[in-house]
């Protein structure tokens, strides 16, 4: 039997591949290839990002061990048809590119690569066609995407019976949730109550995984110098990831949405919430889309369904702000009043200080109603072509309930989550007739635990600023300049 040292030298003196810029080349570890044949062990667990290169690698060490090792039966098992012709395809241009002299190819079949005079097979096959009697003897298996088979604890359990105590098993798979025997198994291998190795394989270690400034595919914001997020500047530094890594995983999550934390997972933990739990109450948003149908439109914008004189209590207007980039957030607003009825809405991609006039026409139509702005960013432009606007709410203390000197809404981990917490406690209460907006509230998952908008957000965000707003300082207080005495 030959130590993975020398399989891997093998494979680099006798192999070849075609590469990403379709040319072929000599086969070269990469940085994920090096890394499992220097950790891996007997049996083996592999969670990992997609498109590591670990397949192709496991292939050329089986290949590598069928023509140096007499007697060598390895298995590939694949979770689709395609996926396994592309795996055969693999091997036989291994051999198909090796220089003479080669073994001996005995004829072959859609399913295996035999080397007659050696008496090695390399068997591949799709989980559902695969089936191993009682007598078979596997030298080398590899279960590729274990997460997608229908019955992969048959699968495992056929392949364990197979392969003797020094034989190699290799199960590996992007994760698919919780709901199959890839989970299973790597609960119990990071817990030590399997004989399985686990090995996980986050994203960033494939090189590939990077874009520049200025590429093409990034989202137009982020062709510059980017601004990182809390969560990003996390990640920077605690993995020492780079701008260009961060500017891909941008244009990777707007296409992919929550899909990108189970395709390219960051932690082994989080990536098996599939799509995540909704954040919101999904009866309560079905009743909501229920209700919806189409405004009639003020010339300047906004989609009206409670008109001013219809109006219950005293309103809030509750507003999100943008820099109006093309193809980047927009400003939005949300007029919510005492029947908790969202009497108007506003979303377009329009400069901060063309939205603060829209914001102060919306809100003198309703009556002076308390206007709300979230001031991060780009509010504190909007905030200040508003600054003698008559009803503009100041931040509160949460923990006093005072009134700070800080016009606005400031919006951090925890604001954020006093302001989730609000709409979903006023959720049954609420009545939301514009469509858009419950989509976006359905778009709220908990991705990696944390609750994740997988759109544009700039809408509920408007409402759940409103909600906190009305839950805390009730009908039209918060503010200050308005009555004299009011302080709270």
């Amino acid at each position: 039997m030959l130590t993975p040292q020398q399989v891997m030298a093998l494979k680099e003196k006798l192999l070849y591949i075609d590469n990403k810029q379709r040319k072929v080349v000599p086969f070269r570890h990469n940085t994920v290839q090096k890394l499992y044949n220097q950790r891996k062990g007997l049996r083996n667990i592999i969670l990992k990002a997609r498109q590591m290169g670990l397949s192709a690698d496991e292939l050329a060490s089986m290949f590598v061990e069928a023509i140096t090792i007499p007697n060598t039966t390895c298995v590939v098992v694949s979770h689709e048809t395609l996926a396994t012709k592309r795996l055969l395809d693999r091997i036989h241009f291994y051999y198909d590119s090796m220089e003479d002299p080669k073994p001996v190819l005995g004829s072959g079949s859609r399913t295996e690569m035999s080397f007659p005079e050696l008496h090695s097979t390399i068997y591949i096959g799709t989980a559902g066609s695969m089936t191993f009697g009682r007598g078979d003897r596997i030298d080398h298996a590899h279960l590729s995407e274990i997460a997608f088979y229908e019955d992969g604890e048959r699968i495992i359990n056929a392949v364990e019976e197979a392969v003797p105590m020094d034989g190699i098993i290799t199960m590996e798979s992007s994760p698919n949730g919780e709901g199959n025997a890839f989970f299973e198994w790597w609960a119990k291998a990071n817990e030590g109550r399997n004989s399985y190795k686990p090995l996980f394989f986050p994203w960033w270690l494939n090189p590939e995984y990077s874009m520049p400034a200025g590429h093409p595919l990034a989202l137009e914001e982020d062709r510059g110098r980017l601004f990182f997020t809390e969560d990003e500047l996390e990640l920077i530094a605690k993995h020492n990831l780079t701008e260009d890594q961060i500017r891909w995983r941008r244009y990777k999550i707007a296409n992919k949405g929550a899909l990108f934390f189970q395709e390219y997972p960051e932690d082994s933990v989080s990536c098996f919430i599939t799509a995540g739990d909704p954040v919101f109450n999904s009866f309560e948003l079905d009743r909501m889309a229920s209700e919806c149908y189409e405004g009639t439109f003020h010339p300047s914008g906004w989609q009206v369904w409670i008109p001013p004189e219809e109006v219950v209590g005293s309103p809030v207007l509750a507003a999100d702000t943008s820099a109006g980039a093309p193809n980047g957030s927009f400003s939005a607003f949300v007029v919510l009043d005492d029947l908790w009825r969202v009497c108007a809405t506003y979303q377009k991609r329009v400069e901060p200080q063309f939205f603060a006039q829209v914001v102060r026409e919306a809100g003198e139509w309703y009556g002076n109603c308390l206007v709300v702005v979230e001031r991060n960013f780009t509010g504190y432009t909007v905030l200040s072509h508003l600054q003698d606007y008559p009803n503009l709410y100041y931040q509160r203390d949460f923990v006093t309930g005072k009134t700070t000197t800080q016009r606005g809404w400031w919006t951090n981990e925890q604001t954020k989550e006093h302001m989730r917490t609000a709409l979903r406690d006023k959720l049954a209460q609420l009545h939301v007739y514009d469509i858009n907006l419950v989509r976006q509230a359905r778009s709220y998952r908990f991705i990696k635990l944390k609750p994740v908008a997988q759109t544009f957000d700039d809408l509920v965000i408007s409402l759940m600023i409103a909600c906190a707003v009305k839950k805390v300082s009730g009908v039209a207080r918060g503010f200050m300049g308005v009555t004299p005495g009011w302080n709270w």
